[in-house]
């Protein structure tokens, strides 16, 4: 289990995921294919509402080093 990895948001096929040590955000696909896409908090939280909006998502607030993410949502 790794505890560094936060999802902060799914829809579809899709997780938007943060890496605490590193501070990045990444598009994971749950399923098998392509690999996970190196993204800004900008596009994670674009990609996040537009899955919100369109494939059924969901959106988890307040979670731990996702603070500048749930703004974004917010806004």
């Amino acid at each position: 289990m790794n505890y560094d990895r936060t999802v902060h948001a799914r829809y579809d096929d899709m997780e938007i995921v943060r890496y605490d040590r590193a501070g990045k955000w990444y598009l994971e696909p749950t399923l098998p294919g392509p690999q996970r896409q190196h993204i800004g908090v900008w596009t994670a939280a674009a990609s996040a509402l537009w899955g919100i909006h369109n494939a059924h998502g969901t959106w988890y607030p307040n979670l731990p080093g996702g603070k500048s993410f749930d703004r974004l949502m917010r806004a």
